[in-house]
């Protein structure tokens, strides 16, 4: 307790007995129990003072934040440019990207964007790649890179007095990215390792499994952004090379910058900077957008693991495409389905019944056909019943949608979110990075909070009714096999099909 609070608190206690907390002036006197009290009753408190102040101001309601739009400027190499200015630090966040993640990949290639977007660091330039992280660790600046299922990106964060100093180096990292064999293997190495541990998180595993077996074999988000060992084994060095030449070109990509800098500044450091970037003659590759997943009936798989103590609920049906209308509604809807601590899932699994530490719920925001997942690690003894609720609770929502305290609650929620967002330079950036990774306008932000501040009980029933049907839902349990296809049964659910940590189909 604080030195503040130690004198706070004897205050608050002298004040509900009665008693001055030191003493002297302004001290009571307390009639103790079965004598008469030697002081008069205090005279009621005139009001005149607070009559002549008149009624109690009501607070204003607060205001709506509106997420401002970036400015749209020209690139180096008919690329474009986010502009967001924010003066308040000396600091700047970039990120590059371009929209061509794992669903463009060559089929039997999973992983190639991911592993592609794990080198551009691996050296670059005339630096190794020692040379090259001392130069950025020098700046004190963060350079990061990633891939998924529908864009690959880079980024850097740095105070603006190293920009100049900072930006070849992003430059050399997206333009002459070295690709040295010896830098390879050992990238190789960790990624094949990092599979392998993968198949021993019964988390990952049920991202995985959902995926594959959801989607299907043979479509472009079925396998996961960063591979599977079969795939990783066929990746090589020449498949890295050929596919950043490929997709890393100016006419297809979006710089986003964040911070404190100029139009006219930025626009002059990154053509500088990106001057050798140029246009390749052959034709820009076409942006991949995956259709829908092909729904029947219901269907249910499990991964055996005989010793876990808990067993992961994992399940998918179908959702819009990020740039659909309904989208960011569907996003009020999972909010309070399952998308918060306060969510109506995460009160009824954790809190009321104790059978999880948590559950969650989203509608993946994908360029392509999308997919709404709830998953939760449950106690393995709990499993029946925690299906039993969670279908309940989605199946409410599905007949009622929201009533209006909990529509609030979710606009207040989601107007937090927006405020936390847009309170750091890489929160802003990652989000209009994400928008123009999916193909929507730089203004999206604005558009989502406008759309569900006018959304009504009856647009949100309506939609409810449409996308939180699971009659036709994909079922995935990781945990011990008998357990998890007794709770199945239990549940009047069909018989599962056996699959491995990669999905695939395995002997009864």
């Amino acid at each position: 307790m604080s030195r503040a609070n130690n004198a706070i608190f004897p205050l608050l206690v002298a004040a509900a007995l009665g008693v001055g907390a030191c003493g002297g002036a302004g001290k009571t006197t307390v009639a103790v129990p079965g004598t008469a009290s030697k002081t008069a009753p205090p005279a009621p408190p005139s009001t005149s003072a607070a009559d002549s102040l008149g009624p109690r101001p009501e607070p204003k309601p607060p205001v709506p934040f509106v997420p401002p739009a970036p400015q749209v400027l020209e690139g180096p190499g008919n690329s474009k440019v986010w502009l967001l200015e924010r003066h308040a630090l000396p600091l700047v966040t970039i990120a590059l990207v371009v929209p061509y993640g794992s669903a463009a990949e060559p089929a039997d290639k999973g992983g190639l964007a991911f592993a592609s977007a794990d080198m551009l660091d691996e050296g670059a330039g005339d630096r190794d790649a020692l040379a090259f992280s001392k130069a950025i660790n020098d700046l004190g600046a963060k350079l990061s890179s990633a891939a998924d299922r529908d864009s690959s990106i880079v980024s850097l964060e740095v105070l603006v007095s190293k920009l100049d100093q900072a930006l070849p180096l992003l430059a050399d990292a997206v333009v002459r990215p070295r690709h040295a064999n010896k830098d390879w293997t050992r990238v190789r190495t960790l990624w094949q390792n990092a599979l392998k541990n993968r198949a021993h998180e019964p988390n990952e595993v049920a991202r995985v499994v959902t995926s594959a077996v959801y989607y299907g074999a043979q479509h472009p988000y079925a396998h996961p952004p960063d591979g599977t060992l079969t795939s990783a084994k066929k990746v090589q060095l020449g498949d890295i090379s050929k596919w950043h030449k490929t997709i890393w070109r100016p006419d297809a990509a979006t710089f986003v910058v964040v911070g404190d800098v100029k139009p006219d500044a930025i626009g002059a450091s990154l053509k500088k900077a990106f001057a050798a970037w140029k246009v390749p003659a052959a034709a820009q590759p076409p942006v991949v957008t995956p259709g829908p997943a092909s729904e029947s009936n219901l269907r249910t798989f499990v991964v055996d693991r005989a010793d876990a103590p808990q067993v992961v609920m994992s399940f998918a049906r179908s959702g819009p495409p990020a740039s659909d209308a309904v989208f960011p509604r569907l996003n009020m809807l999972n909010l309070a389905l399952g998308g918060s601590f306060t969510s109506r899932l995460n009160q009824n699994l954790r809190e009321d019944h104790g059978w999880t530490y948590g559950v969650r719920s989203r509608f993946n925001s994908q360029r392509g056909a999308g997919m709404f997942v709830v998953r939760a690690a449950l106690r393995a003894d709990a499993t029946a019943p925690a299906l039993r609720e969670t279908k309940k609770e989605i199946d409410k929502m599905r007949a009622e949608g929201l009533a209006a305290p909990e529509i609030d609650k979710v606009r207040a929620l989601l107007n937090g979110e927006a405020l936390e967002t847009y309170g750091t330079l890489h929160g802003v950036a990652g989000s209009l990075a994400s928008n123009a990774a999916l193909g929507l306008p730089p203004d999206q932000d604005a558009k989502d909070l406008a759309s569900q501040r006018s959304a009504t009980p009856k647009d949100l029933a309506t939609l409810a009714s449409s996308y939180l049907d699971v009659s036709s839902v994909t079922l995935v349990l990781v945990g011990p096999k008998e357990t998890a296809i007794k709770a199945l049964a239990d549940s009047g659910l069909p018989k599962p099909e056996l699959v491995d940590a990669e999905g695939r189909s395995v002997a009864h």
